[in-house]
């Protein structure tokens, strides 16, 4: 962000919040998709939300629909944050900006923290788990149901993916198998919709200090929207590496999954089926899936590094990482006797 953007857009939300005079605006690390900073005026905290600059693939970065999917969201989830207000002024920033509440507690990215000890990760994984779960039983209104696009979720997704893929492929990098594979092995689309999150995932949530295995918030809500409660747990399942994976996969591994005592990933399912009542023989295709989505956002944001629209060194591996998703997707789908 830019000084003199940011000296406009600190003095627009300290006249919205009140704040003091020693009020600042500092950017969090970590997030590789949208843009997140913490306001603090000493006293308050915020969380303010923004698009990346640059060519942005259709539909992502969306501010105002994210910011309006909370609003909606707001009474009914416990676990997603309080949204303020949404800045959409071009005189003011160039890109809209959103306001919501700092929800504070424990963050849990690609290693444990000290808070928990060798017995904690079954309570972790059965955490986040019952998190999606109430999230995916969360009743539709009539403000969520506006991201209800109707049947054909999980056919919208296969297609729409290959679209995006094709969009920013490389031209010595293709996944045709995987695509061709996806496209031929769509499965009944007779399941009840509800709110998914599509990105549910450790470094997602938020644990409370005083009882670490408790979630306290789920963040990053960006592809959120209303579909099929498998395609959520197959963009979950995408995350979660294991100790018994290839090395080249554990190696672009962001979730401490491979921690002894940590749910395989059919353990994983087999929870969260046992937890909805769902019945599913086989997960191969929403693995799948959410490996494949992975690698197109993956390449989405290696695109606009190679493309010089961002700068940010921790892009220039994105490459490698592309190629890993692919040949494991591949692999699994060798293994799968679909």
């Amino acid at each position: 962000m830019k000084t003199d953007q940011q000296d406009k857009l600190l003095a627009e939300l300290c006249k919205r919040l009140n704040c003091s005079e020693y009020t600042t605006l500092k950017p969090l690390t970590g997030g590789v998709s949208n843009l997140t900073y913490r306001l603090t005026d000493g006293d308050n905290q915020w969380i303010v939300r923004t698009s990346p600059p640059g060519t942005k693939a259709q539909g992502a970065h969306d501010m105002q629909r994210e910011f309006n999917l909370l609003q909606a969201l707001s009474g009914l989830y416990a676990l997603s944050p309080k949204v303020h207000f949404i800045i959409d002024d071009s005189d003011v920033f160039p890109r809209p900006v959103y306001v919501m509440e700092a929800i504070e507690g424990i963050e849990i990215h690609k290693n444990l923290p000290d808070h928990y000890t060798a017995n904690d990760p079954p309570a972790l994984c059965h955490a986040l788990i019952k998190a999606q779960l109430q999230l995916h039983q969360v009743p539709l209104n009539a403000a969520l149901q506006t991201f209800n696009k109707g049947r054909g979720y999980i056919d919208r997704q296969i297609h729409g993916w290959i679209k995006r893929y094709q969009n920013v492929q490389a031209a010595h990098n293709h996944a045709d198998i995987v695509m061709t594979w996806l496209q031929k092995n769509i499965p009944d689309d007779n399941r009840n919709y509800c709110l998914i999150h599509n990105d549910f995932k450790f470094d997602n949530l938020i644990f409370d200090q005083q009882e670490p295995t408790t979630v306290k918030g789920v963040l990053d809500w960006e592809m959120a929207t209303v579909g099929d409660p498998l395609m959520d747990l197959g963009c979950s399942l995408a995350y979660w590496i294991v100790a018994d994976d290839p090395a080249s996969l554990q190696a672009i591994r962001t979730q401490p999954t491979t921690a002894n005592n940590m749910l395989s990933r059919d353990e994983y399912v087999q929870h969260y089926c046992q937890l909805s009542g769902l019945s599913l023989d086989n997960y191969d295709f929403y693995y799948v899936y959410g490996l494949f989505r992975l690698m197109v956002i993956v390449q989405q944001i290696y695109y606009r590094y190679e493309k010089g629209q961002t700068d940010d060194q921790r892009f220039k591996p994105f490459g490698q990482i592309r190629d890993i998703l692919i040949q494991h997707s591949q692999q699994h789908i060798g293994d799968s006797h679909v």
